[in-house]
């Protein structure tokens, strides 16, 4: 899908539509990443959404410029979000895009139908220690062997020997998000070509001072959009930072969706889009 390029609050950014229904945009993870979210949206196609996805400042096709911070990246969303005339809209992020979903959910509350959390690690920093131990459990035990060998010596490697270990890590690492091998092909890609290094380090550093806060805590207090958790089960990322998070909102729903990873489109399409269905059709389509 060809897209369109904009100027939406001083940059650049690439974003597409397709289907009639509720305006529904996408958000994807990173921070710094791309758009990877079209097999997500090909799933909700004919189902009366109208969605949206975009790339976010700094990412492939939307323009390289700063500043990266959270605040700007709301910005950003709320502009595109004004650009395209939608009162208002479900707001759907993966992974950190759930966490950039939440921020403007705080902010713009208003402009919010509802909001889905897809594959998200709560407001809590601690997630990632449990995530490593999480990661290396996940692997066969000669996989884990191998990962903690490359890890020990990539940094003595040079030329094509650093850059070959560095991708066999990475994709040890990948393989534990998924449930289902099969589907390995078809994750995002992750590596330099595809990753904006500066808009990760800048975004993700920002993280804990954002969300960590008294201040926001209290911008969560004040959500009366409905709100949908969704989590694999075998997601080395801890499901229960953002369970604890959903039960800290006013009118927000858990699941947890069994032999599903990090990318509940590939390990369980129907039942993710089961779930989303049901939930806009109570939550959101009953209540308008």
């Amino acid at each position: 899908m060809q897209g369109t390029v904009s100027k939406i609050n001083g940059v650049s950014l690439w974003y597409t539509m397709q289907g009639q229904g509720i305006p529904f945009v996408l958000i994807h993870g990173g921070p710094g990443s791309y758009d990877y979210l079209e097999p997500l949206a090909e799933l909700m196609d004919n189902h009366s959404y109208k969605v949206i996805r975009y790339e976010q400042r700094g990412s492939s096709r939307s323009e390289k410029k700063g500043p990266y911070n959270i605040e700007t990246f709301i910005e950003d969303l709320e502009q595109l979000r004004i650009h395209l005339d939608f009162e208002s809209w479900v707001v759907c992020g993966h992974s950190w895009g759930a966490s950039l979903a939440l921020a403007y959910v705080a902010k713009y509350h208003n402009h919010v139908n509802a909001l889905i959390y897809i594959s998200g690690t709560g407001i809590n920093s601690s997630w990632h220690a449990e995530y490593r131990i999480n990661r290396l459990n996940k692997m066969s035990a000669n996989d884990r062997e191998e990962y903690s060998y490359l890890r020990s010596i990539v940094e003595t490697l040079n030329g094509e020997d650093k850059k070959l270990a560095k991708e066999r890590l990475r994709e040890l690492g990948l393989r534990t998000d998924l449930f289902n091998q099969d589907n390995y092909d078809m994750l995002p890609r992750v590596d330099g070509q595809f990753v904006n290094n500066e808009v990760n380090q800048k975004v993700g550093s920002e993280c804990k001072e954002y969300f960590e806060t008294e201040k926001f805590e209290k911008l969560l207090t004040i959500i009366t959009a409905p709100s949908l958790f969704i989590h694999g089960e075998v997601d080395p990322r801890p499901y229960h930072y953002a369970n604890e998070l959903s039960n800290n909102l006013q009118n927000s729903e858990f699941i947890l969706i069994p032999k599903t990873g990090h990318y509940p489109w590939l390990d369980s399409p129907s039942v993710l889009v089961k779930h989303i269905d049901e939930f806009i059709g109570e939550r959101v389509l009953k209540t308008s």
